[in-house]
């Protein structure tokens, strides 16, 4: 017999078993606090995340642009010092937006 209560329902045992296998471990965002536990409630929380995810998504969309744009033009001259600045730009801008997309969204660095 487990000494486990009775009461422990089927989800709440899968939860727990799935923990205790690591299965929850590395999860995005995990050892930091949930957004928007401020103490403060805000009724238009859900309109200002749509905006905030909509202008990441445009952002995102801009980069792309340009990264199909300017890798033609990159790739015909990959060793001068002007293609690897912009490259090293690029891959900048590349990073500070991957650290607010979700992992499916993210765009790869570029390699010349």
């Amino acid at each position: 017999m487990s000494d486990r209560p009775i009461w422990e329902s089927i989800a709440e045992r899968r939860i727990r078993e799935a923990a205790e296998q690591g299965e929850f471990d590395d999860l995005p965002g995990a050892g930091r606090p949930l957004p928007g536990l401020d103490g403060t409630y805000d009724p238009d929380w859900w309109v200002k995340e749509w905006l905030r995810r909509t202008g990441l998504e445009d952002t995102a969309a801009e980069l792309r642009r340009t990264i199909r744009t300017e890798l033609p033009l990159l790739h015909a001259s990959p060793g001068s010092r002007k293609t690897k600045d912009r490259v090293a730009e690029l891959n900048e801008a590349i990073v500070v937006l991957n650290q607010d997309l979700p992992e499916s969204d993210r765009i790869d660095p570029i390699e010349v």
